[in-house]
């Protein structure tokens, strides 16, 4: 078994990099714990991980460390967990596509509101923290997209 820390920056423009590094990390091991702490005095989260090198390829253990990696506030169903993770990854694919940094088109904390709503229409958004009208002009139909595709996996 082996150890490895991470420093996740509050900063907005520093967290996304860092959430990004520890996810690809992640992916690319077996975990067996993780333990976090908030560093006040560096305005940081310090992320301890436990974990072996051999890859998993498991859905549901991928699942299962994202919603370990989250603040304990945000204890999401399996099923919301799936429903932020597909979120997440149309988020960074299109603000890739865009040029811009993925924060830019939706927080976290905003995909996990979604992930946690009832949406299924884009005037829905506009009950989810995070979205107002423009957000949801620019990028509703493509959410609900997503959301209907994590519906349907789930379903077969």
């Amino acid at each position: 078994m082996r150890i490895k820390t991470f420093e996740i920056r509050v900063d907005p423009a520093l967290r996304e990099h860092d959430e990004r590094t520890v996810n690809e990390f992640l992916s690319a091991v077996r975990v067996s714990r993780m333990h976090c702490g908030c560093l006040r005095s560096r305005n940081s989260w310090t992320l301890i991980i436990f974990y072996n090198e051999e890859a998993s390829d498991a859905p549901a253990l991928q699942a299962a460390l994202v919603r370990e990696f989250l603040p304990v506030t945000s204890d999401l169903t399996p099923q919301e967990c799936e429903r932020f993770e597909a979120l997440r990854r149309w988020r960074d694919a299109r603000a890739a596509n865009m040029g811009h940094k993925p924060f830019v088109i939706a927080s976290n904390r905003d995909l996990l509101n979604v992930a946690r709503g009832d949406v299924s229409s884009p005037g829905d958004l506009l009950t989810i923290a995070g979205f107002g009208a423009r957000k949801a002009e620019l990028y509703g139909e493509e959410i609900v997209t997503v959301l209907d595709s994590v519906s349907e996996s789930v379903l077969d």
